[in-house]
This record gives C-alpha cells, structure tokens and sequence, in this order.
C-alpha cells in the first residue's frame, strides 16, 4: 500500500502539475488492462484521474468542525517524508505512509491498475478498528425516499381549490405512497443475481392446523387431489412405544412427509423450528380463544384422533385448562 504519486518528485513539489497524460481519446479508466503497454505511465495516469482528491463540497465531504468547515477525509493531507505509526485520539495506532502528494489517496498499484477506478486502501493495525469499520458500513443507511411530511405538503399545492375534497387528497396520498418503498443496494444485487434475501442457521416448517393440505400436482384418476398433511402423517404414525409417546410439535421438528405417499417418514438431518398456522390470540377473552385451546392440545399432549383431545369435555378451553 502506498500514498507516493509517481508523477511527481518525491518531496512533493510541482503537485499543482498534476493532470492525466491521455495520449488517445479513450478515458484511461475505460481501458482495458490487456491493452496498457506501459504500466508506469498508464499508473501515472490513474492517479492523476481518479485516485486525487481535488474538490471538497458542502454535499458530499466538507463538515462543520469546531465552527468551521472541514473535509471529513482528512484532505489535504500532511506530508510524510518517512513511514511512521502513531496514536489517533481514541489510543489506536494508526499508520502514516510516506507521502509526496497531499491529495492522493491511499492504493496498491496492481489492485488499481486492474480496478482501474478510485480505491481507498488503509493500513488496518488493530482488531478495534476492524470492528468499528465492519459495524459502520453492515449499520449504514441507505438514502431515503421523500418525507411522509414533504408528501404532505406537495399534495396539498397540487389540489386545486374546488376539488379538494377529503377523498382526492387520500386518493393521491395513495398514489404516491403505496407500491413503492425504498431498495437498498444491497437487495437490489440480490434480486438481480437471483440470491437467498434471508439465510438462517435454523430451517422452519409452517405446520397447518386446521386442515388444509397442498394440492397434488401429479394427479391420477381414482386418487386423492391432495396430498397427505403433516397433521395426517402424525395422526397414522406407526404404531410402536417411541411413536405413541411422540406430540404432533415433536413429531414435526424430527421427521418430514416423504414425496411419494406410501413411503416411509423420513428422519430429518437436524431439527427445525415450528411455526403452527392459522395464527390464533392466547387472549382468554379474544374471539379465537377455542381455536388456540384446541391448537395447544395438538400441539403438545400426543394423539391419533382430534376427539381424544376434547378428554371427555364439551369445548377444547375445559379441555386446555384441564391439560395445562
């Protein structure tokens, strides 16, 4: 890694000279690395293009410090006659290459010459700066759309007066702010490289309780059209002393329903995690409470038939507040 500008002398003078020498009508970051003849000059020539940081400006680097501006990069920086290390004002080491060109950020010339555009290369000396890099960049925002408050004000310029009614300022609020969201870029590869959005180190299953079951997409005459549910599977389990004993939940998380309907359960590599469906409130005075008491008792105490969980009472609730 470097912060010397081979275009330049060495202690730095004659840095305001510093221009691309295109000898073609081809931008030099256009170039293809197969076509540079002469590497030293072609270097030259990337620094002096995109590796100088010559233009400060309010939108993009100049901050406010201590009540006057100044370039959040550090530029321009000191020059370094020699490489030496020294302490940040946090007690980090940092490390000061030797530099002739108070504009020029730092690279490596072959990684540039085959990146062929602005690089930024540091030295990293200590794990806390690591972190502190990795937690900026993995936390950092993307731009945001316009404000809801800004959305607002914009609508209400553009209803004319006779026609704004209630309904045509909730119809254009509608129109601006529904189906649309902000993409980072991050996602935006994704979708375009057809990449996973979400990874986990855990599989889930959505474990449907209230009979529903996938339609069978190999559908033959005389036979089902729809293939055998979870819930079937556990409820025709085999009938031995470590299947009796087996809950519908545990059950899940340990075996799955085999493609073709015949075969054996399958043992699955590792557990996953359940996610039961339709979701029901455990508020004793909501709506669905009978509905959740009667997934609970799926769910845990283990059974062949749904009727068993009723226990002899009329509702699953007598029947939930018996079990639990």
């Amino acid at each position: 890694m470097s912060t010397m500008n081979p275009g330049i002398p060495a202690d730095g003078s004659n840095m305001q000279n510093v221009v691309p020498q295109l000898k073609t009508n081809l931008h030099v970051c256009n170039r293809s690395y197969g076509e540079v003849t002469d590497m030293g000059e072609d270097l030259v020539d990337l620094m002096a293009t995109c590796q100088r940081h010559t233009r400060c400006s309010t939108s993009y680097c100049l901050k406010k410090k201590k009540g006057k501006q100044e370039c959040r990069f550090g530029f321009p920086k000191p020059l370094q006659p020699i490489t030496s290390v020294t302490s940040q004002d946090d007690g980090e080491p940092m490390v000061l290459t030797r530099r002739n060109d108070n504009l020029l950020n730092g690279y490596n010339s072959v990684q540039l010459s085959a990146w062929r555009a602005n690089v930024d290369m540091q030295y990293v000396v200590s794990r806390q700066t690591v972190t502190k890099y990795v937690a900026k960049y993995a936390t950092k925002s993307e731009p945001q759309s316009t404000a809801v408050q800004e959305v607002y004000r914009n609508i209400m310029k553009s209803v004319d007066d006779d026609d704004g009614t209630p309904l045509k300022v909730v119809q254009k609020l509608l129109t601006s702010t529904v189906g649309e969201r902000d993409f980072s870029a991050q996602e935006t590869c994704h979708l375009f490289l057809m990449l996973p959005m979400v990874k986990s180190s855990r599989d889930f299953v959505v474990l449907s309780l209230d009979g529903s079951r996938e339609v069978d997409d190999n559908l033959e005459e005389d036979k089902p059209v729809t293939l055998e549910s979870q819930l079937d599977q556990y409820c025709t389990r085999p009938d031995t002393g470590d299947f009796n004993q087996l809950t519908l939940l545990k059950f899940v998380e340990k075996y799955k329903i085999p493609k073709k309907k015949g075969d054996s359960i399958i043992i699955r590599k590792k557990e996953v995690l359940v996610i039961p469906r339709p979701h029901c409130s455990s508020d004793p005075d909501g709506p669905n409470y009978e509905q959740y008491c009667k997934q609970q008792l799926m769910l845990h105490p283990s059974f062949r038939q749904l009727e068993q969980l009723l226990a002899g009472n009329d509702r699953y609730i007598d029947a939930y507040a018996s079990f639990f």
